[in-house]
């Protein structure tokens, strides 16, 4: 058997050397970016970056800091995505890059549990990206939470989902986050403004274990939990896929899983209040299926605001949309708990047969909390 150190050595070489064909070709695309996490599973991840010329990307990966895995990708390009497999569930992995600012980027991450009493949180966000201080606030705020993963419900870059706006955006103010964190996002409508959310396409990487599923929508577990994105912009013209294949997809996720807690988030929420309110569409058209298979919570953006339902036919709606963008007025139906015109994050942590949810403000003020508990 060969040597994994020399496989990998032959493989650069390898790769380089395509490289060299290329003449110098500078590739046109975003500015060099540092590595960041998608897509973590209890077995797997995808460690992303942007190198400053065409390279072959390369990590290398392991359980301590002198790592000892390598994985690279079989071309040469500046976007990498790098899959790694096999992982341990539950285990903490470090990892290297090359070609950011011509030095060595490191960083690490930490698998999802398997076990259904396994202690986590994970944090919501969503309507972030501005670039202004509002979200550079709410960042913040998500550093010091501490989540595990993070979810976001949408609207990741302002105006229009162009790639030039990403970097100052999306990757500088989480770049600190995203580089041990995974953050799973939906698409939102600004997200499809412009080519129909190529870039979001591009910069993210989520996990697609079903057949059915597609970066529009796909599910994931985390210890007890199941999550499913969802992809709201398909009633609007988000052209590439329809929504009865979603909803075929969703059908048969739901009563496939057999995790405790079952979770779903996207853009549009069913109910709701504020300027945009309840979208009738999806209400209309997921709402009995949220219902028929017992989801706990659905989490969305849209109205720039927080606001938690009481139980709609035994499922919790939740609107955040404060990720940073400009504050709605708030509203207060017949089904409203609780609302308020807020930036701010939600920290969601799972004990077992507990789901508390808290509302936080930047500044450290709980502004809702509210606990679910099931066998």
């Amino acid at each position: 058997m060969i040597p994994r150190g020399v496989v990998r050595a032959r493989l650069v070489h390898t790769l380089r050397a395509a490289r060299s064909l290329l003449g110098g070709a500078v590739e046109q695309g975003p500015p060099p970016r540092e590595p960041y996490v998608q897509g973590v599973t209890a077995s797997s991840a995808v460690i992303c970056w942007v190198s400053e010329g065409p390279d072959g990307g390369v990590v290398e990966y392991g359980k301590t800091s002198e790592v000892g895995s390598t994985e690279a990708e079989a071309w040469v390009s500046r976007r990498h995505a790098v899959a790694l497999a096999g992982l341990d569930p539950g285990s903490t992995y470090h990892y290297r890059v090359e070609g950011v600012g011509g030095e060595s980027a490191t960083g690490s991450f930490r698998t999802a549990p398997v076990s259904e009493d396994s202690r986590f949180s994970f944090a919501v966000v969503g309507d972030s990206g501005s670039g202004g201080k509002g979200q550079l606030a709410v960042a913040a705020l998500l550093g010091r939470l501490g989540p595990d993963l993070i979810l976001h419900t949408g609207d990741v870059v302002y105006p229009a989902g162009e790639e030039r706006h990403y970097d100052r955006r999306f990757f500088a103010p989480y770049r600190h986050l995203t580089r041990s964190v995974p953050l799973f996002p939906v698409l939102g409508n600004h997200d499809v403004k412009r080519s129909n959310g190529a870039a979001f396409f591009e910069n993210f990487h989520p996990p697609r274990d079903n057949p059915r599923s597609t970066k529009r929508y796909y599910s994931f577990d985390w210890g007890g939990a199941h999550f499913v994105a969802l992809d709201s912009e398909l009633y609007y013209g988000d052209g590439d896929a329809r929504p009865p294949e979603q909803k075929a997809f969703l059908e048969e996720d739901l009563p496939a899983t057999r995790k405790r807690w079952k979770i779903v988030f996207l853009h549009r929420s069913p109910y709701g209040s504020s300027r945009h309110g309840g979208d009738e569409r999806v209400r209309e058209d997921l709402e009995p299926v949220f219902a028929r298979h017992k989801v706990d919570v659905v989490f969305a953006g849209h109205d720039h605001v927080y606001e938690r339902t009481v139980p709609i036919r035994g499922v919790t709606y939740v609107v955040s949309g404060g990720g940073g963008r400009r504050l709605y007025r708030v509203g207060k139906g017949k089904h409203t708990a609780a609302s308020a015109p807020k930036h701010h994050a939600i920290l969601a942590r799972v004990d077992g047969g507990c789901l508390s949810l808290e509302a936080v403000e930047p500044g450290g003020t709980v502004l809702d909390r509210s606990d679910l508990e099931k066998p």
